[in-house]
């Protein structure tokens, strides 16, 4: 059998400070807005080898951004997450936890079809940007596709843009069908979905084999046996589990998340949901007792407050039905 820390992987050294941060208050500090001592969470970026002067810029940069805001509490500092919309909420349940179950799909799509002039480069860039970020691929270099109606979100696109269009530059079609010769590879290739699957893919070859560890032995066990993590199962649980949620994140928000008629059997999203429910869900207990420890240190009443979420309850943190 291969050694724990082989199975184990530590934390990705990769991924910023303040990704770790956001991920860490929305694993266990779900939709509150308590302020947590900015020691605590010094002390917290330090379990994933953050320096203190790493993570004080860190709490920073984020409370600059607007996702944190900071009040005093006599000599020191608390930070709380600034309180998010509804739809904010549930945007972020359903992309991470919910996207990946089959959208129901009529077949049609939204086209979005422009001529930019070539003295507006930047205009241009800037559209093709928001229509990526809107999950629309290129069919054409000025022929934007997206299955579903997404006129609404495309109309509140444009008016983003550093100069706005005139009507005759872009035109929106809604319930469109492709044409009978546009087949799955125009599509998988307008979506860059052999990217995307060879991304799920390398997720799987890093994570599937904890999940045959653990579907084999005890959580407990499997984490109190690993040597690099000082034998503290809760620190273990909540390294491995913010590492697989910090990659889990990144995935599922560069996916196009297209219904599974246009993924082919063989795409290996399912696969990916699988293993990482089997590990986010398995180390939620021990992982959330780490994060109690710590802001009991600083404040004994907000150790109370602190929770975990799983794919299996994920319904659960929806605000709205």
């Amino acid at each position: 059998m291969s050694a724990p820390e082989t199975l184990l992987p530590r934390f990705q050294q990769g991924a910023r400070s303040q990704q770790l941060l956001s991920v860490l208050l929305g694993d266990y500090w779900f939709a509150r807005t308590e302020p947590i001592p900015s020691a605590a969470l010094v002390d917290l970026l330090g379990l994933f080898d953050v320096s203190n002067d790493g993570a004080r810029g860190a709490i920073q940069r984020l409370a600059q951004r607007g996702f944190l805001v900071g009040t005093k509490e006599g000599r020191h500092t608390a930070y709380a997450v600034t309180p998010m919309t509804h739809e904010i909420i549930d945007w972020h349940v359903r992309v991470l936890f919910l996207n990946h179950r089959a959208p129901t799909w009529d077949g049609t799509w939204t086209l979005v079809a422009y001529s930019v002039p070539e003295d507006a480069a930047g205009t241009r860039r800037m559209l093709r940007d928001q229509l990526r970020h809107l999950r629309f691929g290129a069919l054409y270099d000025a022929l934007w596709l997206r299955p579903g109606d997404a006129a609404d979100s495309v109309r509140a696109t444009l008016t983003g843009l550093p100069e706005p269009l005139h009507p005759a530059q872009l035109t929106v079609f809604t319930g469109a069908r492709l044409p009978a010769g546009t087949g799955r590879d125009a599509v998988a290739i307008a979506f860059g979905l052999r990217t995307h699957a060879a991304r799920y893919r390398q997720f799987l070859q890093r994570w599937e084999p904890v999940v045959r560890r653990l579907e084999g032995e005890r959580p407990e066990t499997v984490l109190a046996a690993m040597p690099d993590y000082g034998g503290d199962p809760g620190i273990a649980a909540l390294r491995v589990r913010t590492s697989i949620m910090t990659e889990w994140r990144m995935l599922r928000r560069r996916d196009p998340q297209l219904p599974d008629e246009l993924l082919g059997a063989d795409y290996p999203l399912r696969r990916a949901v699988a293993a990482c429910a089997t590990v986010y869900d398995a180390l939620g207990p021990p992982a959330e007792s780490a994060v109690r420890r710590i802001l009991r240190h600083y404040r004994a009443e907000l150790a109370g407050l602190v929770t975990h979420h799983t794919f299996a309850a994920a319904t659960s943190l929806l605000t709205e039905s």
